[in-house]
């Protein structure tokens, strides 16, 4: 799992049957500072999320397994995350 941003969505003219209904976001992989780090990607959720929203990301063989059938996904925003807070190790100072 990974936190991301979403950046943007996608509209399809044409789509697979097993993308109806769903939504497809553009999203960002981002830091432990929530700054943006590599390439956006686009993945795919059965909930709407607003641009800038901090999201969740299943990625690999597991975003296959996230709706009730089968879906061809390398990503799937599992969730939405309200706050993020990172609690850095200081080796006992």
């Amino acid at each position: 799992m990974k936190l991301a941003r979403v950046v943007g969505h996608v509209v399809l003219s044409r789509a697979l049957e097993a993308y109806r209904d769903k939504t497809l976001h553009v999203i960002q992989d981002i830091n432990a500072a929530l700054q943006p780090v590599g390439e956006p990607e686009v993945s795919v959720t059965w909930q709407a999320m607003k641009d800038g929203d901090v999201v969740v990301v299943e990625v690999s063989r597991e975003a296959c397994n996230a709706f009730d059938t089968i879906l061809p996904a390398d990503a799937v925003i599992i969730g939405r995350a309200d706050q993020v807070c990172i609690d850095k190790f200081n080796n006992g100072d």
